[in-house]
């Protein structure tokens, strides 16, 4: 009976060092990871800034449409596209 709770205890062990080591490998890799999500998140402001313009393009486009005059204008266009 020791016998048997010592190869328990054993493989435990051995079980317990094994989760400490992928434990440590996957917290390296979480750090990694963040420290290359900090500088794309510091150098990607810059870069952003330059998309304004397309931004406001957009904005001025959506506007266009949730105001009714796009449809308006399909409508106009359907009337004389059917001709």
């Amino acid at each position: 009976m020791e016998t048997i709770l010592t190869v328990c205890a054993v493989v435990v062990t051995l079980a317990f060092v094994a989760l400490v080591a992928q434990a440590i490998l996957t917290l390296q890799q979480v750090r990694h990871t963040a420290k290359a999500v900090e500088y794309l998140a510091l150098n990607a402001d810059g870069k952003l800034t330059a998309l304004d313009p397309i931004i406001g393009a957009v904005k001025t486009v959506s506007g266009a449409v949730s105001a009714g005059w796009f449809k308006v204008a399909q409508t106009m266009y359907g009337l004389f596209a059917r001709k």
